[in-house]
């Protein structure tokens, strides 16, 4: 149990997080654009999710799709925030806290390299069970490092 927790107190394992979540979204993402195809349907669990590929050029739920430049750049400033943030050994949060930047980092990374080399980012899981954006896998690690933030921010010391 030690071992695990000296490793999460080095940027090591917020590399390995963030090149790991890179790794997933883009496999994800090549995998079912060779299977499915963009702008087709394949069913997953049918009635409860199913895979949809679409090309987004704007934000979240394409508002804003004509600018995609815009998203381009707000994609590398955040880069370099969150890259300050996860890594920058003279910068003082707590371990959760900087999982959470790691998690928006690889995200946010995994949606710049589909703006510069496809076109946009490309989303393909389809909650039919709701009504609610189609998102990828970068999304999710998006939304989890927002909420590991929110913990840490809830949990942090009060002095």
């Amino acid at each position: 149990m030690t071992f695990i927790k000296n490793i999460k107190q080095k940027p090591f394992f917020d590399l390995i997080l963030v090149i790991l979540i890179i790794v997933f979204d883009q496999i994800t993402k090549y995998l079912l654009m060779k299977d499915v195809g963009l702008n087709n349907t394949k069913a997953f669990l049918p009635g409860i999710v199913e895979f949809t590929l679409v090309t987004n050029t704007g934000g979240a739920f394409s508002l804003f799709k004509e600018f995609p430049w815009f998203f381009k750049l707000i994609g590398i400033i955040n880069i370099l925030i969150f890259s300050y943030l996860t890594f920058c050994p003279t910068v003082k949060f707590k371990n959760l806290m900087k999982t959470g930047f790691a998690c928006i980092l690889g995200g946010t990374m995994g949606n710049l390299i589909d703006r510069f080399f496809r076109g946009g980012v490309i989303d393909f899981i389809n909650l039919q069970f709701m009504n609610f954006a189609i998102f990828n896998v970068a999304d999710i690690s998006i939304d989890i490092g927002v909420g590991l933030l929110f913990i840490g921010w809830f949990l942090r010391d009060k002095k």
